[in-house]
């Protein structure tokens, strides 16, 4: 008897569709009574994912990074340690945090909120109920501020001779765009993708970029992927992406078709990408049938380059992820 034919695609469709029936079974009870509770509801979902799919050594939570810095008024006195002249200053929340909690302890922790040192942290990824463009101006300035001060840290650690670290992911899932009354989206992932670069661009110069992290990719749930490309044509680039949120998939007659859900496969896999596993393969990743846009164009398809023709040493800090040694 001839044995079917796995199919990881339909596989990794599934686990995106597993997240709306659930969804849906709450809001079936719920309807409109309590929308918070759908949303924290969505979160831990979320959270429920992730953990299954990490390795061991790696923990979630949610709650804050610890940042040090110069001390800006050291404190005086005979007993104050020289080489320990620093202060602290705080991120602000972050919804979802993975990171090493075997080699490295968090400086506070109660159940799932924790409190982490930089070293610590593998990825942020913020929760977004919808995403409107004033959503995204207020995230990109979040990342903003976790990424000036994750920088500043950086540069502290390397002037007193600490050892340096590579930048965390940053990553955002949202579950839907924003609509108006009569339920027309308020906008669409072009112009979100317009607004994350142009937003970075306007924020952020050249001399900024190395061992920066950026706001590596946004998933609206069943809709795109806009994910940070780096181009290296007629010099170094780099920008924005947004891509098709579902699989593209042949039907029996060799037609393509717009499937279910790949953002939640894409962030997992994203995740085993970015975090150092060191084991990456491509194969149980990124299960897409097709990746020929032109079989079936996706509408909200482009990129925008934020920096084009970057000098090649802050170029380079886009692939090391970590703040260069001179």
């Amino acid at each position: 008897m001839k044995s079917r034919p796995s199919d990881l695609t339909g596989f990794a469709a599934l686990l995106g569709e597993s997240f709306s029936s659930r969804i849906e079974l709450l809001t079936q009870v719920l309807q409109d009574a309590h929308y918070p509770s759908v949303g924290t509801y969505k979160e831990r979902l979320l959270i429920e994912s992730i953990r299954n799919y990490l390795p061991k050594s790696l923990s979630v939570g949610t709650g804050f990074v610890m940042f040090p810095h110069s001390d800006l008024a050291p404190r005086a006195g005979e007993h104050f340690d020289s080489l320990n002249k620093s202060a602290f200053c705080v991120s602000r929340q972050c919804d979802i945090l993975i990171f090493d909690g075997d080699q490295y302890p968090p400086v506070f922790r109660d159940g799932d909120f924790v409190v982490l040192r930089p070293e610590a942290v593998k990825a942020v990824i913020e929760v977004k109920g919808t995403i409107s463009i004033e959503e995204t101006r207020k995230l990109v300035d979040s990342c903003i501020d976790f990424g000036r001060k994750w920088r500043a840290t950086q540069m502290f650690y390397r002037e007193h001779h600490q050892s340096l670290v590579d930048t965390p992911a940053l990553l955002t899932m949202c579950w839907s765009v924003a609509k108006r009354k009569d339920g027309r989206p308020k906008t669409n992932p072009a112009k979100i993708r317009r607004e994350i670069s142009s937003i970075y661009r306007n924020e952020l110069v050249e001399s900024e970029l190395d061992g920066f992290p950026l706001l590596s990719n946004l998933y609206i749930y069943g809709e795109a992927e806009i994910s940070g490309v780096f181009g290296i044509e007629d010099g170094c680039h780099y920008g924005w992406m947004s891509t098709d949120g579902c699989f593209k998939r042949f039907d029996s007659s060799g037609s393509v078709y717009r499937d279910k859900d790949r953002t939640i496969a894409a962030l997992l896999a994203q995740l085993h990408l970015t975090m150092g596993f060191g084991k990456f393969n491509r194969f149980f990743s990124y299960p897409d049938e097709t990746t020929n846009d032109k079989l079936l164009p996706y509408e909200h398809h482009g990129i925008d380059w934020t920096w084009r023709s970057v000098k090649s040493s802050k170029g380079m800090s886009f692939n090391s992820r970590q703040l260069h040694s001179s």
